[in-house]
């Protein structure tokens, strides 16, 4: 397996570009996380509790 790695005869641009694509998707994702303010992230994290509440009183 390590063999095919090493010998790619050419075609190590796929390689490469997918690396950045993950490289800066990852990165995107970790600046928005820590951008994100804190009043934002407490609303989100209660929606799913709050969605259930309002079935249970529904029933």
């Amino acid at each position: 397996m390590f063999k095919q790695i090493t010998d790619l005869g050419g075609n190590e641009w796929y390689l490469i570009i997918s690396l950045w694509i993950f490289l800066v998707f990852f990165i995107l994702v970790a600046v928005l996380l820590f951008r994100m303010r804190k009043p934002y992230s407490d609303y989100m994290s209660q929606l799913p509790l709050e969605e259930e509440e309002a079935r249970q009183g529904i029933n």
